[in-house]
């Protein structure tokens, strides 16, 4: 690949993280629609997982956040653009940015099993 190409991949890159902050802030308020509707926003297992999905996006949102405000609010120079390159493309940055994501909503989706599952055993008690 050519420098060209390198910087279409990293303004991919800037995309990719914006469009995980929005994850970040839709995905629990959409569970809490879906626990509501279940009937299940009561359960202290549902509310516990959604503290744990907030917290792994808290997390995962501050360091989007930080790693956009560092690159975009800066002027571009060669070496930023360097730095900028092994920073998107760390394991650091995927986990941060992607696999917490996946994580929160692995917790999100567990609370919404667990509970509804407690709900169907007080029910048939």
């Amino acid at each position: 690949m050519n420098e060209r190409d390198d910087l279409e991949q990293l303004k991919l890159i800037t995309e990719y993280i914006k469009f995980h902050i929005g994850l970040y802030l839709a995905t629990p308020a959409a569970l809490v629609i879906v626990a509501q509707g279940m009937k299940v926003d009561g359960s202290p297992f549902w509310i516990a997982a959604l503290i744990f999905m907030i917290l792994a996006y808290l997390i995962s949102g501050i360091s989007a956040g930080w790693f956009m405000g560092k690159y975009i609010n800066t002027k571009w120079t060669p070496e930023l653009i360097e730095e900028f390159s092994k920073a998107a493309y760390s394991d650091r940055r995927r986990f941060l940015h992607h696999t917490m994501y996946w994580i929160g909503l692995g917790f999100g989706v567990l609370g919404l099993i667990v509970a509804s599952i407690q709900k169907l055993w007080l029910t048939c008690r």
